[in-house]
């Protein structure tokens, strides 16, 4: 007795595939329990999702874990482009179920994997699936364009302030207030974007989402978004690949019409909003001593910091870093001090000044780190690799000789048995290998960072982001976190004056080994 299995899929949920879907599933259901020599075990089925890709089809994927946990023998399914249209997806798991003793039969095409041609017609049935959807992506992405320049909007019902309906966009009265509302607080009383968030949430105003609270991101959305003053700006990102529909900023080709809809916003108040976004940015020449790869978090909450311009009348523009849950709910949500930048500043200079200070110790003692690890040859690891590949590659070809009948089922489990051990083998000296290899690695630049730091041009951003892992604000110090080196530094300061009067001076620093 077999157990026997079916798979339906339909790509749309309009109501005639979900009608087809249903008649597919009560077919197969009959079909199967109506052969007295087959066990029904199921129908499995997606709706509404792309055969070019497995990982959203969860009925799919239910089945091949069913199939994999021995619970199926044999599945149907109307035809190959149900399965799938893409060909190396069909033909992996048709071996790979075909590994687990399972066949597939494919009724339209009139296919049986258990057949000695079976994998061969299903390479041509599956590519010439492929290849249709390959078409059908061209032919929609073509007249979606056509439909673009024409105006049709496109995307789903979720553009705060408008309603989409028909491919047309129509203010929704009730949100537009809102977006008049952040462009309001935003131009004339002169709010930035958190604050806006947090006093939207504070009134019990919903946001886009609908739960949660407003958030800065969300505020600063709406204040560039284009279509608030009327304008339509489509193909902002594009689908590179028809087969993964991974989608990309788009660099070229996009589709702009100016006053293409009703606006909320007049051209004078958005142009304003822009030159204050502009203003308040932090430009490229704004001193950033974390860097990309530094981390500053709040030592009260755990959030990160962000650093924002502060304007102000008595000492003009400075840049200072703020926690991010402070910034969005106010000093209710996180008390935390923010931290200037040019304090910052000199607090790496300090640092700097320190490792520049103590660098033949500090070196000495990082040489003796990487000499103390055991020899590795760098082609080892390629080594281990290949061999690997090898092993899996004599694991292959034996399953082929299995399947072709030239290997024995005893045969078989022995052979598997020895790859399988040979290769768990290789894999955990390659772990080994390459993680001895990490360590090494990270002594040396330990070792290469000091030799930056030891010449006259140390303070410098690119500096401040090879040395500097992170910095943890607290009430009453900052720990700041060398990268790859065991210890932290413990530092208070004070600060006094105001403009270019404004000092940092470093009361105190604790050297801390073991510190995270």
């Amino acid at each position: 007795m077999l157990r026997v299995a079916a798979y339906a899929r339909v790509s749309t949920e309009k109501d005639d595939q979900i009608n087809s879907l249903a008649n597919q599933r009560a077919y197969f259901e009959n079909y199967i329990k109506n052969r007295p020599d087959w066990i029904f075990a199921g129908v499995y089925y997606d709706e509404g999702v792309t055969g070019t890709q497995t990982a959203r089809r969860a009925g799919f994927n239910k089945m091949i874990e069913a199939c994999r946990a021995g619970e199926i023998d044999l599945i149907l399914t109307k035809e190959v482009s149900r399965f799938a249209r893409n060909t190396v997806d069909a033909l992996a798991y048709t071996r790979e179920l075909r590994a687990c003793g399972v066949g597939i039969i494919f009724i339209n095409d009139n296919i049986d994997t258990r057949d000695g041609d079976g994998e061969f017609r299903l390479s041509i049935m599956a590519s010439v699936a492929q290849e249709e959807s390959r078409k059908t992506s061209e032919r929609v992405r073509w007249g979606q364009r056509r439909a673009m320049e024409k105006g049709v909007v496109f995307g789903n019902n979720s553009i705060y302030g408008f309603t989409l309906k028909n491919g047309q966009l129509t203010v929704n009265d009730d949100e537009a207030e809102i977006v008049r509302l952040i462009f309001y607080k935003y131009v004339l009383e002169g709010k930035g974007s958190h604050i806006i968030a947090r006093e939207l949430s504070e009134a019990g105003i919903k946001p886009p989402k609908t739960s949660g609270d407003w958030s800065g991101a969300e505020v600063l959305h709406i204040l560039k978004n284009e279509k608030y003053i009327g304008d339509l700006l489509q193909k902002k990102y594009i689908t590179t690949d028809y087969l993964t529909h991974k989608k990309v900023a788009n660099n070229g080709g996009k589709i702009y019409i100016r006053g293409h809809h009703a606006p909320i916003i007049d051209r004078e108040m958005w142009d304003k909003a822009r030159e204050i976004r502009e203003s308040r940015a932090v430009s490229s020449n704004v001193t950033r001593p974390y860097g990309s790869g530094v981390k500053i978090v709040c030592g009260c909450c755990g959030a990160s910091f962000t650093p924002r311009k502060s304007p102000r009348k008595s000492c003009g523009t400075y840049t200072l870093h703020m926690c991010r849950t402070r910034s969005r709910r106010g000093k209710t949500g996180c008390g935390m001090r923010t931290v200037n930048d040019k304090s910052l500043k000199t607090v790496l200079e300090y640092i700097s000044d320190f490792f520049a200070a103590e660098f033949e110790s500090a070196a000495a003692e990082a040489a003796r780190e990487i000499e103390a690890l055991t020899d590795t040859d760098d082609t080892s690891t390629a080594h281990v690799s290949e061999k690997i590949k090898e092993v899996s590659g004599k694991r292959l070809k034996m399953l082929d000789g299995y399947f072709s009948g030239k290997i024995t089922e005893t045969d078989r489990e022995r052979l598997t048995a020895e790859y399988d051990s040979e290769l768990a083998r290789l894999a955990a000296q390659l772990d080994a290998l390459e993680n001895e290899q990490k360590i090494r690695t990270e002594r040396q630049r330990g070792s290469d960072m000091l030799e930056i730091i030891k010449n006259e041009t140390r303070y410098s951003d690119s500096v401040y982001a090879e040395i500097i892992d992170k910095i943890t604000v607290y009430a009453d110090c900052l720990i700041v976190k060398p990268k790859y080196l065991d210890l932290s530094f413990r530092i208070a300061y004070t600060t006094r004056g105001y403009k270019d009067a404004y000092t940092t001076t470093i009361e105190n620093c604790d050297i801390v080994r073991g510190e995270n």
